[in-house]
């Protein structure tokens, strides 16, 4: 395409005479010849070529104008070679806003390892994304951490975090599919667990010891019924303290360590399902299943809703069940992954 723009606009095919100085371009027409113009006189009037031909002592006494060229229809050319140049001038300050190589987002998906199925190599040219099933009591964290060390691969990361008493679904990009994180963060998610009703923790789960306690055999099962209704559909939500959301560059749960405390903005959320049923062992235990949007704080949710049963409730148990059309079902167990990982590649 540059040839071709060059061959068409620039005959002499040279990119360093592309653009004329501004003294040089009056006296330049589209064809790369010298402009011809008329020398007015008392009687007629006679052309002469400014490449140098002519002129003498009468040139002195007489006054130039340039003609204006006109096309077919009466179009003026000058108009024509300013749009001309114009546009010659953005396509090649366009190749400058080109991507470096490092910055592009391969249009390729990546080799999706689910259970009992392993990539070909770790760090493929559109990398791998893995289905773990994340232990009890690991961070996030942990489990990239030991999976970069497995495969061997500097850039390991995961698409949500799971607090560290959850279990369930945690998707870990390696390698080049760390660059679509974002793309599994935004997927909705769902979860299953266990609400504990009468107790509340400081971290709103089962980590911490029980702070408050309130009375909850009152609460009925139509109560339950009738306060599940109001949390469906889009409502507002105050992330918790114990959170990885960042406020001033520090996280939220290392602020409420150091025991500061800091009144986070609600945000807008979606609970797309939200179903609950007393345990049949436990009357004060709650066991709900929740299909929600990117952001939702299940622990939140469970707080939350023991206010809204005019009691108090913490999480004492979690699982995320799916992210998007991913389940957990399809998930590597760590230990049995480790052991693969192992026996197949070293």
């Amino acid at each position: 395409m540059v040839y071709q723009l060059e061959k068409k606009y620039f005959p002499d095919q040279c990119l360093d005479k592309a653009f004329l100085d501004p003294k040089d371009s009056n006296n330049v027409n589209q064809s790369g010849k010298p402009k011809k113009t008329k020398i007015g006189v008392k009687r007629g009037e006679q052309e002469i070529d400014h490449s140098g031909v002519g002129g003498g002592e009468e040139d002195k006494r007489l006054v130039f104008f340039d003609e204006e060229e006109k096309g077919e229809g009466g179009t003026n050319l000058n108009d024509k070679k300013d749009v001309t140049e114009r546009k010659v001038e953005e396509f090649f300050q366009c190749l400058k806003k080109v991507p470096n190589k490092d910055n592009e987002v391969d249009t390729g998906d990546p080799y999706l390892s689910t259970r009992n199925a392993l990539p070909p190599g770790w760090d493929g040219p559109y990398g791998t994304v893995v289905l773990v099933n994340k232990p009890k009591g690991w961070t996030s964290f942990t489990v990239c951490g030991k999976l970069r060390r497995l495969v061997k691969v500097k850039k390991v990361g995961h698409a949500g975090t799971l607090d560290p008493m959850a279990t369930g679904l945690l998707i870990v990009c390696v390698g080049k599919a760390t660059k679509l994180v974002e793309r599994y963060q935004g997927m909705v998610k769902g979860y299953s667990g266990v609400f504990c009703l009468g107790e509340a923790t400081s971290t709103w789960d089962a980590d911490s010891p029980v702070i408050q306690r309130e009375p909850w055999e009152h609460i009925k099962d139509a109560d339950i019924k009738k306060a599940v209704a109001s949390f469906r559909g889009e409502i507002w939500q105050v992330p918790p303290m114990f959170s990885a959301i960042k406020v001033g560059g520090e996280r939220m749960y290392e602020k409420a360590r150091k025991g500061e405390s800091i009144e986070l903005a609600p945000r807008k959320i979606s609970i797309f399902q939200f179903d609950i049923e007393r345990s049949l062992e436990d009357r004060q235990n709650l066991i709900f299943r929740v299909t929600c949007s990117k952001g939702t704080y299940i622990r939140s949710l469970c707080a939350d809703f023991g206010k809204a049963l005019g009691s108090c409730a913490h999480l004492i148990a979690l699982r995320r069940d799916s992210i998007g059309e991913y389940s957990a079902e399809d998930a590597w167990e760590f230990k049995e992954l480790e052991e693969a990982i192992t026996k197949n590649y070293f």
